[in-house]
């Protein structure tokens, strides 16, 4: 879907370039064609599986899941996980936003769908800015230098895409690799359970991510959904799995 559920749509061209991809230039494909949307190929992966057994990774505002889950209400049951780079929690001290004082940009981008994912009943995990932010865990420029080196077509198209943001701000969060990694390396990540929210109405807290970290709620008053929020991460294991995976390809 091209634009949020109900609020105008929200670029990020500032940081990933006119074309999504750092101003690389990618040529558009004259061959392959889109045979169908999202929606439909989600759908089908569900309806032809036989186990309860489909992860989704959600590496973007969740306007696809979130009309997927409203148009196709029995979907919910079908899938045993969303897992989704987005939000910031507050569960470590770089847990705060990167569109506002408080808000992710995934879940800026559109709140209401994400609102809608965080209430579906299916478990969640989510990774945020707590730690993707963390400087030891983002990309420097020596390690970009190693992907530069690399003679794979995957690693100069990586280094490419790179080039212009992390000579500028001269490190790189690498947010969705990370997301993607809690899959392939679980032992690399540790996670919380929590209550979180979404909030949509708020004037300047807008697409806030809210996590109740209470330890003593009064009783009955803990807010929010069941959800796991990553706490922390084996930088050193993720960023060598990653760069292998990255320079092999």
């Amino acid at each position: 879907m091209a634009n949020p559920l109900v609020r105008d749509a929200v670029r990020a061209t500032s940081f990933h370039g006119k074309d999504g991809l750092g101003d690389s230039h990618l040529p558009l494909s004259r061959i392959r064609r889109a045979e169908k949307n999202a929606l439909d190929t989600i759908s089908e992966e569900l309806t032809s599986s036989k186990r309860r057994d489909l992860s989704i990774i959600c590496t973007g505002p969740l306007t696809n899941i979130a009309a997927l889950l409203t148009s196709f209400p029995e979907s919910a049951k079908m899938i045993k996980e969303f897992v989704i780079m987005g939000g910031a929690y507050g569960v470590t001290e770089y847990g705060v936003g990167n569109v506002t004082s408080v808000a992710e940009f995934n879940i800026y981008a559109d709140p209401e769908a994400a609102k809608i994912v965080f209430e579906s009943r299916v478990p969640l995990e989510a990774v945020g800015l707590d730690v993707t932010m963390i400087p030891k865990n983002q990309l420097t420029l020596t390690e970009y230098a190693v992907v530069k080196k690399s003679k794979g077509r995957v690693a100069a198209f990586a280094a490419t895409i790179l080039n212009k943001n992390i000579h500028k701000h001269r490190i790189f969060a690498l947010h969705d690799p990370m997301t993607v990694a809690t899959k392939v390396r679980p032992s690399f990540f540790k996670f919380a359970n929590y209550k979180g929210q979404v909030e949509i109405k708020g004037e300047i807290t807008m697409g806030m991510t809210v996590a109740d970290r209470r330890e003593r709620p009064p009783e009955g008053k803990m807010q929010g959904e069941e959800m796991l929020i990553c706490e922390s991460v084996d930088s050193r294991g993720f960023k060598r799995l990653f760069l292998d995976r990255l320079t092999r390809a």
